[in-house]
């Protein structure tokens, strides 16, 4: 492999550093809503950990749009074709807009039966709805935010969406003060008062977004080109963001059913999940940072014709993952308890959440290198290709090896984080394969 030589870690680190300050702040975000709530009890760790889920199943579907929008606008960016950038993005916003609002319409009728899905204990459903009730309110400025991320990202100009996103994140959680203890004569609202919080901060940060990005919101941009430009440009977007948003969406539904699987468990178990994934969430969400850094580099040297840069990104973002992401996961195997105290007080719950908060810090060091390899197929428009192979090896492998494991053998917990262990692993190895094999292409 070419060696990885200064220009292209600088501009690998200038590229992935802000999205991963975005990506950061979110998880920051969550461990501030999960540490609040931790001190209503697990019951409430519990329910918002049901709503919180259920809520990424709602939204997960739009990243393929945002990450369609991000892959087309770093092309265009690659071939200097800056007339369909903001054509583009006007695109991925009424696609979004469109299909969130009628997820909101859906979710609005049929709440209580999604809610009953996943717990029948009383305190836990009433928990789960309220705080879900308020954070699908805030669907339709979410996924407009996504697509302006994917917007920036394309435009390899990721600060401007982390400045406004970590604006979003600091009103979060002076909001979650507020509501969930009521103070300063608020009302206090419990667990609830989270997903008030964070729709709150979303409309705020929207009308942010859309101040800021008004240069390119210019609905003429869609009239401008011929029909049959404007009938390729949705093409693509269709082709690159609904493989992509079906992977996502049998992705986040994948995790709904493990949660469910954890909810079989018990409450303390479901409780120990949604703490462990919130903290997990370190290591993942810089590591999703340095993918759709690579997505970028990737598209953007295609469109640019130099596809033997193209071929070789993956393996130096991959190098960049080990030495960061890596000694994070170590440090994590090391003081496992000195990271999980500050979120569960009850010493029982502590000791039963050390093993498999150590297993799963294995599978995010994995799960880090797959989705590298993942977005690098996807800055290629191989996204129909990830989309088979992340459906077959969640639902085909991961989901029944979870349930046999921990519900059919017994092995509870670590059961079910060791079977998130293997499915990570052979993401990997078939990801980085084919991506391997596909050298001859590129380099042809």
């Amino acid at each position: 492999m070419k060696r990885l030589d200064y220009l292209k870690l600088k501009r690998i680190i200038a590229l992935s550093i802000p999205i991963i300050g975005g990506m950061m702040s979110q998880n920051i975000l969550n461990l501030v809503d999960t540490l609040m709530i931790g001190h209503l009890g697990h019951v409430a760790l519990a329910g918002a950990g049901i709503g919180g889920f259920l809520f990424f199943v709602s939204f997960a579907a739009f990243t393929g749009v945002a990450s369609g929008v991000q892959t087309m606008i770093a092309r265009y960016q690659g071939q200097r074709n800056f007339q369909l950038i903001s054509q583009a993005f006007l695109l991925g916003l009424v696609l979004v807009f469109v299909g969130s609002s009628a997820v909101l319409a859906l979710e609005w009728v049929f709440l209580d039966e999604i809610i009953s899905l996943f717990s029948t204990e009383v305190l836990v459903f009433d928990i789960a709805r309220q705080y879900y009730f308020f954070r699908m309110l805030g669907l339709p400025f979410l996924t407009f935010c996504l697509v302006v991320r994917g917007f920036w990202n394309g435009m390899s100009k990721p600060k401007r969406y982390l400045m406004v996103i970590v604006i979003i994140h600091l009103l979060n959680i002076l909001f979650n003060y507020l509501f969930i203890f009521g103070k300063w004569g608020f009302p206090m609202m419990h667990a609830a008062g989270a997903g008030i919080a964070s729709t709150l901060s979303l409309v705020i940060g929207s009308l942010l977004y859309a101040v800021d990005c008004r240069r390119y919101l210019k609905l003429r941009s869609l009239f401008d080109v011929s029909k049959t430009q404007l009938t390729e440009s949705i093409k693509w977007l269709l082709n690159l963001g609904i493989p992509t948003s079906i992977q996502q969406f049998f992705f986040a539904l994948g995790v709904a059913v493990f949660y469910w699987i954890l909810g079989q468990l018990g409450t303390v178990e479901m409780a120990i999940g949604n703490v462990l994934v919130n903290i997990v969430l370190v290591g993942i969400l810089p590591g999703v940072g340095l993918a759709m850094a690579t997505m970028t580099l990737v598209s953007h040297s295609l469109g640019e014709k130099k596809y033997d840069e193209t071929y070789y990104w993956p393996f130096y973002v991959c190098f960049i993952a080990i030495v960061g992401i890596g000694g994070l996961a170590l440090f994590a195997l090391i003081f496992p308890q000195l990271i999980l105290r500050p979120f569960i007080s009850d010493t029982g719950v502590l000791a039963q959440a050390i093993l498999p908060f150590r297993i799963d810090t294995v599978g995010v060091f994995l799960e880090v290198l797959a989705l590298i390899f993942m977005y690098a197929l996807n800055g290629i428009d191989r996204t129909r290709l990830v989309m088979v192979i992340s459906i077959v090896c969640q639902w085909v492998l991961l989901l029944p090896i979870a349930y046999f494991l921990s519900l059919t053998l017994g092995y509870g917990l670590i059961g079910a984080w060791l079977s998130w262990v293997v499915f990570q692993a052979v993401q990997l190895l078939w990801f980085g394969g084919i991506w391997i094999k596909s050298r001859k292409k590129l380099l042809a």
